[in-house]
């Protein structure tokens, strides 16, 4: 049987209510739907970036003509950094991206672990949740939230919080946030989410939610803002149909930790990457309900360190090249700084603490996997 998942009213209606005989108390989220389920589609979820004046003091992390210039003999140095020198550069900084059998250091950086790793991430403030409470981890020094939260794990961050594409210029998050945005509106990475059971915005003890990637492109504006109240179905395999159980204290809503899978392709059609995919460990959310029947807030999970940069290495050879990426300096300082995931038989942990921003407007979603496939997911 197909499920529904209903949206009690637009957006606009919703905020209508609030503002005709208001109580004295603010309300707590948008009015309760009356089958207890609402549904919404994801626009929003991107690496969540903080960015303070002295964050950096090693200077951003080097591209990849930096980092293979320091390599080099002084004289060599100077002779290729001189105008001049500009061609011998390129040839030589571009046969540096290879390795043997034709390898790159962004289509394999895991296989360069002899490169160096790159300027790290020194704030004491970033976003994020705490999430090594469940499960034993290796130590590392915790993050403070921009609002005084003790305890924020965000271990991708630190090693990528200083990199040019995710650090951008005049305060403003880098081409990581827009990319993931844009990836969302043409439907290559598109997510929906359902919440059900909600008995109260207030306080509810139980509802399960859905979060899931769809087929359906979402419906946007001239800005690629995604606009609410469009019709979608969750994605025909139950793959990328991820299940959590959670709570509802005074509108926010948590979850508890759950391995999730997401779809993630790139290119029209999916002509780069199309096995590619979030892979989320101890995924959790802790989101807000708005009036006006959106919702925002944090998905904190851990990632492998080839996961947290798989946009770039579906790149290959053109993102090192054309680019400027290093790719395996980011690789290794990932792995270097992995606080999760710990192998039993080597003591070392295989996964990095990671966060999303993340933000939906209200959605009619169908939820329309085969019943069987659902089952032999959750076996």
């Amino acid at each position: 049987m197909m499920r529904f998942s209903s949206l009690a009213r637009p957006a606009l209606a919703v905020a209508a209510l609030f503002t005709l005989g208001a109580a004295d108390k603010a309300p707590v989220g948008p009015p309760l739907p009356t089958d207890g389920e609402l549904g919404f589609v994801i626009t929003e979820f991107a690496p969540s970036i903080y960015q303070g004046k002295d964050d950096c003091p090693e200077g951003l992390a080097g591209s990849l003509r930096e980092n293979f210039l320091k390599t080099l003999a002084p004289p060599d140095r100077t002779r290729m950094s001189a105008p001049a020198g500009e061609a011998e550069l390129v040839k030589a900084s571009a046969a540096w991206a290879f390795g043997p059998n034709n390898t790159n250091i962004c289509a394999d950086p895991e296989l360069f672990p002899e490169r160096a790793t790159q300027a790290e991430y020194k704030g004491k403030t970033a976003i994020g949740l705490d999430m090594d409470q469940e499960k034993g981890g290796c130590g590392h020094t915790e993050f403070v939230g921009p609002r005084g939260e003790r305890g924020i794990d965000n271990q991708a961050y630190r090693a990528m919080g200083c990199t040019r594409n995710y650090r951008g210029v005049d305060g403003k998050a880098g081409d990581i946030v827009r990319g993931a945005k844009i990836n969302l509106v043409t439907g290559e990475h598109a997510m929906v989410m359902i919440v059900r059971g909600i008995d109260s915005f207030d306080r509810d003890e139980n509802v399960e939610i859905v979060f899931a990637s769809t087929d359906d492109l979402p419906i946007s504006d001239s800005r690629q803002n995604i606009l609410p109240g469009a019709s979608f179905t969750v994605g025909h395999t139950a793959k990328w149909r991820n299940v959590l159980h959670g709570r509802i204290d005074k509108g926010v809503l948590t979850s508890a930790p759950v391995d999730m899978r997401l779809r993630r392709i790139f290119g029209h059609g999916g002509l780069r990457g199309q096995r590619g995919e979030y892979d989320l460990r101890d995924a959790r959310l802790r989101l807000n309900f708005a009036p006006d029947g959106s919702i925002s807030g944090l998905m904190g999970a851990y990632q492998t360190p080839l996961n947290v940069i798989l946009s770039t290495v579906t790149g290959g050879f053109g993102a090192a090249v054309g680019a400027g990426m290093d790719c395996a300096a980011q690789y290794n300082t990932l792995k270097k700084l992995a606080d999760g995931g710990r192998d039993p038989t080597t003591g070392q942990c295989t996964t990095v603490s990671a966060a999303f921003d993340v933000a939906a407007v209200p959605a009619f979603v169908f939820d329309r996997v085969p019943a069987a496939q659902i089952a032999g997911a959750t076996k």
